[in-house]
């Protein structure tokens, strides 16, 4: 017999569904709404306008309501209600208004956003906001403490809307530069390979297994070697607006996923790539950012000025940055800030002949009061803000400690004509003295020194950009000549004064693919960590803007660096992708990679990428608007060889 199947209707097991007039009214809208920017450029008599409602709309008579719309570009226009269209209005209610642009009554402002208002004529609902929208309302006023999964409430803010569309601007016009200069730009694969690069990586796991034991991708840290692949793929010119993955420790220019500008160029030096990229950043930056200064650097005297086709970007030396500024990306807004080395001076720091090298670093007219030196200065002797030592800091209180201040340095410097230091250094009552010891220059792998750190500290305090910060310009320079390789660091202790490096075991100070400097080439069977490398970093404003360098092509010489100096074990099934497509003849080459998040933070002004991501993660790298991480059920993870201890 055929049986028929039949199906029940489902509306007695269901809810209440809204009635059509509740939600009608929600999708039929007009779609011939304008800005409020384009209202007031063109003064329309009537208009229709989408927006939110700003704030709690204000009864002010019988039938009188005064309300705020803000539209999609954050931009704000009064609206006056005489037919209680805005009665029971919620904050961040969404509406589309029709009205009358009308001039206010007895207005002098010269802004046509307060110089208008719009005359109500209807408004229509489009969404309800609850009650937690209006509870948030203070932090509109208070953006750094917005709750963070609310975020998507935070984006609607105008600095943020301002922000993310720079982002996009700038994004667009590094693209166009590039095109214009005949880079390709070729996307690479997003599932690679665990390999020695520095930081953690992010894992993904897979269903299969490889000799018994399960197999795992790795989000790449960088699309490295994919684009000296490409190179030996004939690729040209290339670039890639990249999402990267490092599982590092957060703060606020790092996030555990980034956008770089990755840049490789064949048949190219890293003068070549340097070019390109300052051609690309001063014209983004000069276009793009919101204080509308062209971007800086130091001329040949030491002066900031502009930077032009024909002005360029200074070159600074690893051994340079590192003897004046104490770090190897220095803020260079703050040009009398800078470490005196007393060496010549017969001055010596006698605690560890590793670190024999006693320098000072002095703040001019710092303090009136010992109350005042205390309160804007006491985070310099804070033990917790440095890696190693803590430098001693001296307030010059009295003229006797002008000319006895080295006594305050004893415990850790030696001083053979103190007077002619005193000559030399000129302290003054007001002034104050620091002073540590450091490794030699032409051995200086402790970065940032002690003095180093202090200085960044000194130039992100708020006191000390009143006082140091010569200039309201951005100012660039390139760093080059970086040591090729650094000591391996040991485990120390927490409190531990001084590094300590283990024998004859090196790392990569940027990465294993980086080109020594012919000069040195020699010394690489005889001293590694003496010879330079042809990497070359730019820094903006004490930030590490980007980074590249001229690679290794020769696979001879690379398999040299992988087995004699950095010994790494099994090269050939890290990195035999490479050796081999060197082998078959790949071109020279040199690369970059703009940190873009960086850079944009920097262009609108935040020293927080935060500020440019749309949905950031936090601090412990969670992400609160959706909850993620999550766990996983044991049996998913059962399927990809996994087990959860």
């Amino acid at each position: 017999m055929l049986r028929i199947r039949t199906f029940s209707t489902l509306s007695r097991r269901l809810g209440q569904l809204p009635s059509l007039e509740a939600v009608r009214d929600k999708f039929k809208f007009s779609s011939e709404a304008c800005t409020i920017q384009t209202l007031l450029e063109q003064k329309h008599e009537k208009v229709v306008l989408n927006g939110w409602i700003d704030v709690k709309p204000n009864k002010v008579g019988k039938n009188l309501i005064f309300g705020t719309l803000r539209d999609p570009n954050g931009e704000k226009i009064q609206m006056v209600d005489s037919k209680s269209l805005l009665k029971d209005s919620q904050v961040e209610d969404v509406v589309q208004i029709v009205g009358e642009l009308t001039k206010k009554k007895h207005s002098t402002s010269s802004d046509p956003s307060t110089e208008y208002e719009v005359k109500l004529i209807d408004l229509q609902r489009l969404n309800r906001a609850d009650k937690k929208a209006s509870q948030l309302q203070d932090f509109k006023t208070d953006e750094g403490s917005f709750p963070p999964e609310y975020r998507y409430l935070q984006l609607r803010l105008p600095k943020y809307q301002k922000n993310l569309k720079l982002r996009y601007e700038a994004s667009k016009l590094i693209r166009s530069e590039l095109d214009s200069m005949n880079f390709e730009e070729v996307e690479t694969p997003l599932l690679f390979k665990s390999t020695p690069e520095g930081a953690r990586e992010f894992l993904v796991p897979t269903r299969g297994r490889i000799g018994g034991e399960a197999s795992f991708y790795a989000l790449p840290q960088s699309p490295q070697q994919y684009k000296q692949l490409l190179m030996a793929s004939g690729i040209h010119r290339y670039f890639q607006i990249a999402r990267c993955f490092r599982d590092e420790d957060l703060r606020s220019d790092r996030q555990p996923e980034f956008t770089q500008v990755d840049l490789e160029m064949a048949f190219a030096s890293g003068k070549d790539v340097r070019q390109v990229v300052e051609t690309v950043v001063r014209n983004t930056w000069n276009q793009k950012n919101s204080k509308k200064i062209d971007l800086h650097t130091l001329d040949l005297t030491g002066k900031i000025v502009p930077v032009s086709a024909e002005q360029k970007i200074i070159n600074l030396t690893y051994e340079q940055v590192m003897t004046q500024y104490g770090i190897d990306k220095p803020d260079l807004r703050f040009p009398d800030l800078k470490i005196m080395d007393l060496s010549e001076f017969k001055a010596y720091g006698y605690t560890n002949k590793e670190f024999p090298v006693f320098e000072v670093v002095v703040l001019r007219k710092a303090f009136e009061n010992i109350d005042e030196f205390k309160k804007d200065w006491s985070y310099l002797s804070n033990r917790e803000n440095y890696n190693y030592r803590t430098p001693i800091v001296v307030p010059i209180e009295t003229e006797e400690q002008e000319s006895s201040w080295f006594t305050e340095f004893l415990s850790i410097a030696a001083f053979e004509n103190p007077k002619l230091i005193t000559k030399f250094l000129n302290l003054q009552k007001g002034d104050i003295i620091i002073g540590s010891t450091r490794e030699p220059s032409r051995r200086l792998f402790e970065n940032p020194t002690p003095l180093g750190r202090a200085r960044q500290l000194i130039t992100q305090s708020k006191r000390g950009k009143e006082l140091f910060c010569r200039t309201d310009a951005s100012v660039a320079a390139w760093v080059v000549d970086f040591p090729l390789f650094s000591p391996v660091e040991e485990a120390v202790e927490k409190g531990s004064v001084y590094p300590v490096y283990t024998q004859n075991k090196f790392c990569s100070t940027h990465h294993p693919f980086t080109m020594v400097s012919l000069k040195d080439y020699p010394k690489l069977q005889t001293d590694p960590l003496s010879c330079h490398g042809e990497h070359y970093d730019l820094v903006i404003n004490g930030v590490e803007l980007g980074g590249g360098s001229t690679r290794i092509h020769d696979p001879e010489l690379q398999n040299y660096i992988f087995h004699e100096v950095l010994k790494i074990k099994k090269p050939e099934v890290l990195f035999g992708h490479l050796l081999n497509a060197f082998k078959m003849g790949t071109p020279p080459h040199a690369g970059f990679a703009i940190g873009f998040d960086r850079m944009c933070a920097m262009m609108c002004g935040s020293d927080s990428i935060r500020d440019v991501i749309a949905f950031p993660k936090s601090i412990s790298g969670v992400d609160n608007v959706v909850g993620s991480p999550t766990t996983v059920p044991e049996a998913t993870l059962k399927g990809y060889n996994i087990e959860s201890k």
